[in-house]
């Protein structure tokens, strides 16, 4: 889907005779185009001068291009989303679609999809598990990658829910997906240093992920296998610099915050502002299990990155009413790939949204399916199985959403007046 930002300023095309006058020929600069200033992008002019006439040739344009990225919270798949997957499978296995079906769409349309997958998924080595040791079957993590995630962050306080065994297992399933991208859990520190990028549309994309907590659980000294911690900073700020040799574009997912809470702590501004400062160019937050803020970090030199603190869950069968309200996080990220763009430029991050979805149950934790909020209506909300246990309804949606998100980046202003 690529999307090729093109011409930014030509040069003006100038022909002169004894005979003639000259002429001149400049299109309009469009509204993209506009956040490249002229000066960066007014293309070198060559003069070639004949007794008779005078012609001025241009260089080849910039080329610059786009990559569109949708990004979400935790997968996080209790008993109950695994048993109607298995109860609507033809085959006896698991049959997932029913529950991301109405959020897939907006998966597909994205250049990159990236999703935090909470649970282990073992290869199939145990069978599944819920909450508090999770273990999920690989009919899922199929699905994830059929309906468009590109991304898998597994560093979280889940990773070592079947000890290193089941890390193991677990990476041995991603291995066997050629075209996944997974990133926070290493085999050995030789794999660890191989850096995860992937390359969309000309840009080079690195992928880090940290968790700051296990569980209270945490790896046998003897063992070789690798988890990112975000309690080391020092080497999150390593990693990431090492990350931005290698790429155009750093992305780091931080599994971090109390959970339950919508509040961003100053140790989470800071770390994002030093993170930032060594290289990252997109943070994306998850954890707690709600939404918290979308901001732009702005650096020294005038450039920003995109820190979304909190995502929420993407999906899950928790029992707490703001727990089921997430978001699906869409943003572009815009450079120049011809090849005489800079070496140390600055992708440019803009057209940032975050379309507000719903997890959904009946009674008794019955059908649990994700809506977009634009799908979503009163009647279900008034419906919803969690009613039973918990503070929601169709206003308490859009009372969440105000207190935690800024209206410029909620794609729910439309909304907001039914509320």
């Amino acid at each position: 889907m690529k999307r090729i930002l093109g011409m930014i300023l030509a040069a003006a095309a100038v022909l002169s005779c004894t005979s003639c006058s000259s002429v001149s020929h400049e299109p309009p600069v469009t509204e993209a185009m506009a956040t490249v200033s002229v000066s960066e992008t007014t293309l070198p002019v060559t003069t070639v001068t004949t007794t008779e006439t005078t012609t001025v040739t241009t260089e080849p344009l910039p080329e610059y291009s786009t990559v569109s990225i949708a990004a979400v919270g935790d997968n996080l798949i209790h008993s109950s989303i695994y048993n109607q997957a298995h109860n609507r499978s033809a085959d006896g296995t698991y049959d997932f679609a029913y529950a991301y079906e109405n959020a897939a769409d907006i998966i597909a349309a994205a250049d990159m999809a990236i999703i935090n997958q909470e649970t282990l998924i073992c290869n199939d080595k145990y069978e599944p598990s819920t909450y508090p040791r999770f273990n999920s079957p690989t009919q899922l993590g199929d699905h994830m990658l059929d309906i468009g995630f590109d991304v898998f962050t597994i560093a979280n306080n889940h990773t070592l829910d079947k000890g290193t065994d089941g890390l193991l297992a677990c990476l041995d399933y991603w291995d066997s997906k050629e075209n996944a991208v997974v990133a926070g859990a290493y085999r050995n520190a030789e794999d660890r240093a191989d850096i995860r990028t992937a390359e969309y549309e000309g840009m080079t994309f690195s992928f880090l992920s940290y968790t700051e907590s296990l569980n209270g659980l945490s790896l046998p000294k003897d063992t070789e296998l690798s988890i990112g911690d975000s309690n080391d900073l020092d080497t999150m700020k390593a990693e990431i610099a090492e990350a931005k040799k290698r790429s155009d574009v750093c992305v780091v997912s931080l599994h971090w915050g109390v959970e339950n809470s919508d509040i961003i702590s100053d140790y989470q501004r800071s770390t994002a502002k030093q993170l930032v400062d060594a290289g990252a160019d997109i943070i994306i937050g998850n954890h707690p299990h709600v939404l918290r803020d979308i901001e732009e970090i702005e650096r020294e030199d005038g450039s920003y990155a995109l820190c979304a603190y909190s995502l929420g869950n993407f999906i899950s069968a928790q029992s707490v009413g703001q727990n089921l309200i997430g978001g699906i996080l869409t943003f572009d990220v815009t450079m120049r790939v011809d090849e005489n763009a800079e070496e140390n430029q600055r992708p440019v991050i803009d057209n940032i949204k975050l379309t507000p979805i719903v997890t959904h149950y009946d009674g008794n934790y019955h059908d649990v399916r994700i809506y977009p909020l634009s799908m979503y209506t009163r009647e279900l909300a008034e419906s919803h199985g969690v009613k039973a246990k918990s503070k929601f309804g169709y206003d308490y949606i859009f009372d969440v959403l105000k207190r935690n998100i800024s209206e410029k980046y909620c794609d729910a202003s439309e909304y907001y007046t039914e509320a």
